[in-house]
């Protein structure tokens, strides 16, 4: 199962796999994300200006700099992400737009000591990223510019980045057998689209008219994930013609043939709330911030 937590007022709270609270991490001061180790008993943060590891006792163990913003910083955001096997540390530094380097950067730490493993430049200018760890060590990274769309990248700790030769895809969730992958469209957010992990063709792409929604009211939302093997989920979003009311629905689409298979059935707090774990089950928060797998 996925390590599912969350910032609160007291710090960042971790979950255990029946989403009774586990632990609460310290967050240090600046913390603008974070990722918990799969043993839940590790956290790294990422501030304007470092990523800060923290060991089971909340203190910490170790701290990378990658360099104050400059005065003429823009929107900028490192994201830092755990290996899947927790033994390095992937960074994603938007140099550029923080004012502080001529090119963003990936770069990989060792997760006990912090120490660079590798250091690799980027082809864009991006505002933040995520990762999207895989299980044979490889990291998946979406990296966001903004109206200048979004790019897709693969690497393994040392050796070249592939990039994916796309600038208008969002990463969504790589798939349980992580052989593929979802994204959907960036600037108009008219369809979504099922990858091969190996090279990134489409399997298929579903637009916004196979959900049953006008595409001049709706659009795919930068949501949803693989709920299992089998299926995923896919969330539409619109406003109702008449009322300007938002609405949206999570509808399941089987991933090996791109048929529609109907509404989920679910109502959620907004249109981003649900968390599908890719075991069949997903989890949503209630009205009073309470978590439900279901």
């Amino acid at each position: 199962m996925r390590v599912i937590s969350r910032r609160t007022g007291d710090g960042i709270e971790v979950f255990d796999a029946d989403l009774e609270s586990a632990r609460v991490f310290p967050a240090p001061p600046g913390t603008r994300g974070w990722a918990v180790t799969s043993t839940r008993d590790g956290l790294v943060c990422a501030t304007d200006d470092a990523v800060i590891r923290l060991g089971p006792d909340g203190r910490q163990r170790w701290r990378f700099d990658a360099g104050r913003p400059g005065p003429h910083r823009g929107a900028a955001r490192l994201d830092a992400a755990f290996s899947a096997d927790d033994t390095l540390v992937w960074v994603y530094a938007p140099h550029v737009l923080a004012d502080r380097g001529d090119s963003d950067e990936w770069i990989v730490l060792d997760a006990a000591t912090g120490t660079p493993r590798s250091r690799r430049p980027l082809p864009v200018t991006g505002h933040g990223g995520s990762h999207f760890p895989l299980r044979d060590g490889r990291m998946l990274l979406d990296v966001g510019e903004g109206q200048d769309g979004s790019r897709v990248f693969l690497a393994a700790a040392d050796g070249d980045v592939h990039d994916y030769g796309w600038g208008d895809r969002v990463l969504i969730d790589v798939s349980p057998d992580q052989r593929g992958f979802m994204t959907v469209e960036h600037q108009e957010q008219r369809d979504v689209a099922f990858h091969d992990l190996a090279g990134g063709a489409a399997r298929f792409r579903l637009g916004v008219a196979d959900f049953g929604a006008d595409p001049e009211l709706a659009v795919i939302e930068w949501a949803g994930g693989y709920l299992d093997a089998d299926t995923a989920v896919v969330v539409v979003y619109g406003e109702d013609g008449a009322t300007g009311e938002p609405w949206w629905r999570h509808h399941r689409v089987a991933v090996h043939t791109g048929e529609v298979l109907g509404d989920l059935g679910i109502v959620t707090i907004d249109e981003n709330d649900l968390r599908p774990l890719g075991d069949g089950t997903y989890v949503i928060s209630d009205t009073d911030g309470t978590l439900r797998r279901m």
